[in-house]
């Protein structure tokens, strides 16, 4: 019976976040878990809307410019350099609205039963190195690849070699996890690669001396190279084939030229601009590339606005309050030290209740088709 009531209990079942049973059977056990507890219900509900919206306002209509554009880039077409960039930050912003999403209803779903589950994400795209990036990202996946991969391997018990073998070893093992595909696996690769040289800089800085820099120069910096190492690995977990994500990094870098809007490439600005790097500029591109009304661009302008200030400055995982998550071995210390502005009473807030209210409406609303979760097909 308990084994059933494990693999049955269904808000983390299809998409994660990845648990452990005895995170999981311990609470089952208590009398406390089949009362129903109305604090619970609200905090539930809040998280659940939360997260059902990111899926349905954000991912949903970020989908359309990732979608047009990849499928541009494997039909053949020169995909250039702003139609690229907004393909990858679509896609880019797209998985993690969706996956984060998932997340969070699930976090909201098993409130309803008193059950209380591991936070998952924590503002990922804020991370200064690719190893803190992993701490951030989908954390109950990073907890088990270590777990019975990276330490099973040796860890880092065996000198800094091995110690990147093994890093190498179990990210391209997590891309082939995602899919038998060699795009997964080069995905893989990238990370093992990018999260070997992160160490290998840390060493480095260690033997020569160098102690970390706190300046804001430096942390943007770190963040730049962070991100555009996450954007470039995006690129092959997104694209159908090796040739595909070829295309769109072309396009990134530049290398098919730039499309403008026509009263931008018409202007003597732009072709000063051409003329002097060598650069082909095109009338058009991202309006005509994802539909002659340019619907799907203004959309995606404001989205992708949106996105950005919340994974950037306002991280909506500040809503969820440590009060209703598990606090586990794994669980992010620096956030939980801080903690969420949130408090039990928040959730039974009657504002809040009526915010809350018109946002699930709107997200409802919305909901015009069958969209499935991204992580639904690894």
């Amino acid at each position: 019976m308990h084994y059933l009531l494990f693999v049955t209990f269904f808000p983390h079942l299809i998409a994660g976040p990845l648990l452990h049973h005895k995170q999981m059977m311990p609470q089952f056990a208590e009398a406390e878990t089949y009362k129903v507890n109305w604090e619970n219900i609200a905090a539930g509900t809040v998280i659940f809307a939360m997260g059902l919206a990111k899926k349905v306002l954000i991912a949903d209509n970020l989908a359309p410019t990732a979608d047009r554009i990849f499928t541009s880039a494997h039909n053949g077409a020169a995909v250039t350099f702003f139609d690229a960039w907004a393909g990858t930050l679509a896609y880019t912003f797209q998985l993690y609205f969706d996956f984060s999403g998932y997340s969070d209803m699930a976090i909201g779903l098993a409130l309803l039963f008193n059950i209380r589950m591991p936070l998952n994400f924590v503002a990922p795209y804020r991370a200064l190195s690719i190893a803190d990036f992993w701490k951030r990202w989908h954390i109950s996946l990073s907890t088990f690849l270590r777990d019975y991969l990276y330490i099973p391997l040796g860890g880092n018990r065996y000198g800094e070699q091995r110690r990147y073998l093994n890093l190498l070893i179990t990210m391209v093992l997590g891309g082939l996890w995602h899919g038998a595909a060699w795009t997964f696996v080069i995905w893989g690769a990238l990370h093992g690669l990018f999260l070997s040289l992160n160490y290998l800089w840390r060493s480095m800085k260690a033997r020569l001396g160098m102690r970390p820099s706190n300046s804001m120069l430096s942390k943007l910096g770190a963040w730049s190279l962070t991100f555009l190492c996450v954007c470039i690995a995006w690129v092959f977990f997104r694209a159908e084939n090796i040739a595909d994500a070829r295309a769109i990094l072309a396009g990134m870098a530049g290398m098919n030229g730039l499309s403008l809007p026509v009263n931008l490439a018409s202007s003597d600005i732009a072709k000063q601009l051409a003329q002097t790097f060598s650069i082909p500029v095109f009338d058009g591109g991202l309006v005509p590339l994802l539909d002659s009304s340019g619907k799907i661009y203004r959309e995606f302008r404001i989205v992708i606005i949106v996105a950005v200030v919340i994974a950037f400055a306002i991280p909506a995982i500040d809503l969820v309050s440590k009060n209703f998550l598990q606090d586990t071995a794994d669980s992010p210390r620096y956030w939980l030290a801080r903690g969420s502005w949130t408090t039990p009473a928040f959730y039974s807030n009657r504002y809040l209740t009526i915010a809350f209210g018109i946002l699930l409406g709107i997200t409802f609303a919305y909901i015009q088709k069958d969209t499935p979760f991204l992580y639904f097909q690894f």
